[in-house]
């Protein structure tokens, strides 16, 4: 048999931001996680977060590997629920996606591909050796261009990694919709 191992995490951000727009309404969010995964390359978790009026609640699983040589692939599926928002506007805020992810040393890239009426996303990401430094870079299908730039200081608090970022979003067709800002995440 193969052994499972078991990881969790939590984090305090001052700004839940996903793909460019703030989730927390430019409020501070707490977020945590489980996972488990295999020799395999199988996973399965779950991960939760304070959202603005509510609880954002996903659960994923997949299959993960990397070559020899260094390449990485990640296929796999992932369900996001809004428990208390089972409708907002007249409309069901629950989506999921299925998607595939490749990385070589400090680049990476991951397609989502939208189910029933959600939207694909295409992100690529890159980080500067072992620095501390990345970027994200991703479109979102008929919403918008977004990047976000990364700094993990070289420093804990409390047992906890600092991370300092900048994010910035430009919707199509409406600049009004429009977000930008600095957060501070400290996690474990």
């Amino acid at each position: 048999l193969n052994a499972a191992e078991f990881e969790s995490n939590i984090a305090l951000t001052s700004d839940y931001i996903w793909r460019g727009w703030t989730q927390s309404n430019e409020d501070p969010s707490v977020s945590g996680g489980f996972d488990i995964s295999g020799e395999s390359g199988l996973y399965f978790g779950t991960w939760a977060a304070s959202v603005t009026g509510g609880t954002e609640l996903d659960y994923y699983f997949g299959y993960s590997a990397e070559t020899d040589e260094g390449f990485g692939y990640d296929i796999g599926y992932i369900g996001y629920t809004y428990p208390q928002h089972d409708s907002y506007f007249g409309e069901d805020l629950d989506f999921e996606e299925i998607y595939l992810g490749l990385s070589y040393s400090f680049f990476g890239v991951i397609y989502s591909s939208g189910q029933d009426d959600a939207e694909d996303n295409l992100e690529l990401s890159f980080s500067l050796g072992d620095t501390g430094l990345a970027a994200t870079f991703g479109q979102y299908d008929n919403i918008g261009d977004y990047y976000s730039i990364t700094y993990d200081l070289p420093i804990t608090l409390a047992g906890l990694t600092v991370s300092l970022g900048y994010s910035d979003l430009s919707v199509d067709g409406d600049s009004s919709l429009d977000e930008d800002g600095l957060f501070i995440t400290f996690s474990m």
